[in-house]
């Protein structure tokens, strides 16, 4: 299978799908990787501060820990971190980017995300995605809207939760923003939702849809 993951910012894909895409290369699926801002961020009221090279430098390490190959947008079509709103230009981009490379597999964020980043990527990525057979939606933060994420995808990954693990510590200016327990929650979820199945560690998903 050749499958893309879809991120409004460098590290969102490895956060929320990092172990199933691990696990998909090592069965011999080629996975893609693309980020749709330059997720340089500069939250001074909070002291939190990423220069985009250097997200740029750590998502390529992530990407060679999981085996990802990253896709860079035109230059012209990146955007500011904050600023990302649906775009024809890019879901038309996107779309020609799924025949190029003959995607039959979408990882997306979750469309009722609370980060406005998030929420626009999903449209663009939802909307761009319509003729793909398979299209999962995951959860890269914790903000809790009205709508709950409902998990009813699920994906072992207690053979990939090291790699997970070692590509979420490149993200050292992120670990440094925000501490070990944003990495451990995540990992602590991982083990939670692997116990629902009966496994060490496990990703969850909400499909768009899923052709069988």
């Amino acid at each position: 299978m050749n499958i893309l993951a879809i991120g409004a910012h460098h590290d969102d894909v490895e956060l929320g799908a990092g172990g199933t895409l691990a696990k998909l290369v090592e069965n011999d699926n080629q996975v893609f990787a693309l980020t749709l801002t330059n997720s340089e961020t500069h939250y001074d009221i909070k002291g939190i501060h990423r220069l985009a090279k250097i997200a740029v430098t750590e998502a390529n390490e992530a990407a060679k820990i999981l085996g990802l190959s990253i896709v860079v947008p035109p230059a012209e079509l990146i955007q500011n971190v904050g600023e990302l709103s649906y775009n024809t230009s890019y879901m038309r981009w996107i779309e020609d980017l799924l025949i190029e490379k003959a995607i039959d597999t979408v990882f997306c964020h979750w469309a009722y995300d609370l980060n406005t980043d998030h929420i626009a990527a999903s449209q663009i990525s939802i909307t761009a995605s319509r003729h793909i057979h398979k299209v999962l939606m995951y959860r890269s933060n914790w903000y809790q809207p009205k709508q709950p994420f409902n998990p009813c995808v699920f994906s072992d990954i207690s053979t990939t939760i090291d790699k997970k693990r070692k590509a979420l510590l490149a993200f050292e200016s992120e670990v440094n923003n925000r501490g070990l327990n944003w990495i451990n929650s995540f990992i602590d979820y991982n083990r939670t939702a692997g116990f629902t199945i009966g496994t060490e560690y496990a990703e969850t998903f909400e499909f768009v849809r899923y052709t069988i």
